[in-house]
């Protein structure tokens, strides 16, 4: 089968940097992210507040089982890496990294999402009861999880055994690569992120002119899904760097710098990859972080708590409250002493959650 190369045949395993660089980076993603998105999955799912669960813990609880099963295939790119040669044959290396396109579409569509619905949560707060809809949380579910599915096919289509040992993209023309490798990073990172700036410059916009708060779980809740966006792009940025130098070198002159630059992109892949790898451990450690002080009188429940006392688990528990959710920040100081606050001594005592501890 034909696969067109750039000059100098770099593979995913030419250069001992990146591999070296990919193998730390995907043991440290397996250690840290199974355990805390297995600990994010068991808190979220279990948890069965009367009142519904708010979107944006369904969204994050998605966005934990996406990253969770592309984690779970850490072993094999470790050995790939380590042992400079893949452990399945074709067909593994198509279905493994078919996986792992859908968890990146589904992560960053998750995550776009997920600064859609803090924009909604400050600029139209009486579209909260709408948000806990557990209709509304279905659909998107499904037309995310399809999306992700379709979207990834490209993925699986242009992978190939190479020389029996290497697992990586095989195109059958330069034009079809630099079309593959563009569309990939206009879908699963320019478009996406494209949204999620257009969605914080209003929300930014209008905190500023209305100084409005949501209480300080609300704060909370709004520093978390902005951690969670920070760090998605920081740590795919480098993935899909290599993605539009490739595309680039791609349809360039073969004996071109350019073309040449290709090929250590090539070679820097491994790297790039596993770094977009541990993106999917690092939620559990940034929802620590959101936490702050209601970690230590929360316990193991403190996820909860983050989007119990949000401005749209509140939305329509009151008569007041159900259009005007938001407060304002010279309330802010006093927000942590009555109910509703989301604090494990308050709070909606009708909640519950399914599992125990």
């Amino acid at each position: 089968m034909f696969c067109f190369q750039p000059p100098g045949n770099e593979t995913l395993l030419s250069s001992p940097a990146s591999r070296a660089t990919g193998t730390v980076f995907l043991l440290l993603a397996a250690l840290l992210g199974l355990p805390g998105n297995g600990f994010v999955v068991w808190s979220l799912a279990c948890w069965r507040p009367t009142r519904g669960r708010p979107l944006a813990a369904t969204l994050v609880l998605h966005l934990a089982l996406a990253d969770g099963a592309v984690l779970l295939l850490t072993p094999l790119f470790v050995a790939f890496l380590a042992g400079q040669a893949w452990p399945l044959g074709p067909t593994g290396c198509k279905a493994v990294y078919y996986v792992c396109g859908v968890s990146m579409y589904a992560s960053v569509m998750f995550t776009a999402l997920l600064s859609l619905q803090r924009c909604l949560a400050v600029t139209r707060p009486f579209l909260a009861p709408t948000l806990r809809s557990p209709l509304l949380a279905r659909r998107l579910l499904l037309g995310i999880w399809l999306a992700a599915l379709l979207l990834a096919l490209p993925a699986a289509t242009y992978r190939h055994l190479w020389q029996d040992h290497v697992c990586q993209l095989c195109h059958p023309s330069p034009a079809v690569a630099a079309a593959h490798l563009t569309l990939e990073t206009l879908t699963a990172f320019v478009l996406p992120f494209g949204l999620v700036l257009g969605c914080y410059g209003v929300t930014l916009a209008r905190l500023r002119k209305g100084r409005w708060g949501a209480g300080r779980q609300g704060v909370r809740a709004g520093r978390l899904v902005s951690a969670i966006v920070l760090a998605f792009g920081l740590l795919w940025a480098p993935y899909h760097a290599v993605n539009l130098l490739q595309a680039a070198a791609a349809l360039a002159p073969p004996s071109g710098s350019l073309a040449r630059l290709g090929g250590a992109g090539q070679a820097a892949r491994a790297g790039a990859t596993a770094l977009a790898f541990f993106s999917s451990s690092v939620n559990p450690i940034l929802y620590v972080f959101a936490a702050g002080d209601l970690l230590p009188r929360a316990g193991p429940r403190f996820l909860t708590r983050i989007f119990e006392g949000s401005g749209e688990a509140r939305g329509g528990g009151r008569s007041r409250e159900g259009t005007m959710e938001l407060r304002a920040t010279r309330h802010l100081g006093g927000a942590g002493q009555g109910q509703g606050n989301g604090d494990p001594g308050g709070g909606d005592r009708g909640s519950g959650s399914a599992c125990k501890d």
